[in-house]
């Protein structure tokens, strides 16, 4: 389960190309909730930080966390409208992934559902992150 979690946190590095403009420079605190049959409800979220820079904004790298080892993850059918986004990820390696996401994103956040099915999952993983600017980077 807890390679699936790490995974799930990877795919928030998805390409982007429009909405991470309007995200203001700052520290981000990243909280990731996820739910799968099969796993107790309670299962806790996920939170990590990060120092988005002016550069990270301005060449989409704000929406991009460091893939995983030997990843092949490909982002498709992307649709930008505004600060809204959607797109479909699919993955072959490190196991089989296709999932669909849909969030938006403002000056000082960004909202994501993810809805994945993985080969070796008894079913389909819901993943809500959600990201706010914290302040300043320290």
């Amino acid at each position: 389960m807890k390679r699936q979690q790490v995974f799930a946190v990877f795919l928030v590095s998805a390409a982007f190309s429009g909405p991470a403009a309007a995200l203001n420079p700052g520290l981000y605190e990243y909280v990731i909730k996820m739910s799968m049959p099969g796993v107790p409800a309670n299962m806790p979220a996920q939170t990590m930080q990060r120092c988005l820079t002016a550069k990270d904004v301005e060449s989409n790298k704000a929406m991009e966390m460091p893939p995983m080892p030997d990843s092949d993850c490909k982002v498709q059918n992307q649709v930008i409208k505004g600060a809204q986004f959607s797109y479909r990820i699919s993955c072959t390696k490190p196991e089989k992934i296709d999932g669909d996401v849909k969030g938006s994103v403002t000056a000082t956040s960004i909202n994501m559902e993810m809805n994945m099915k993985m080969a070796d999952a008894p079913g389909p993983m819901m993943q809500n992150i959600s990201a706010r600017r914290l302040g300043d980077c320290k």
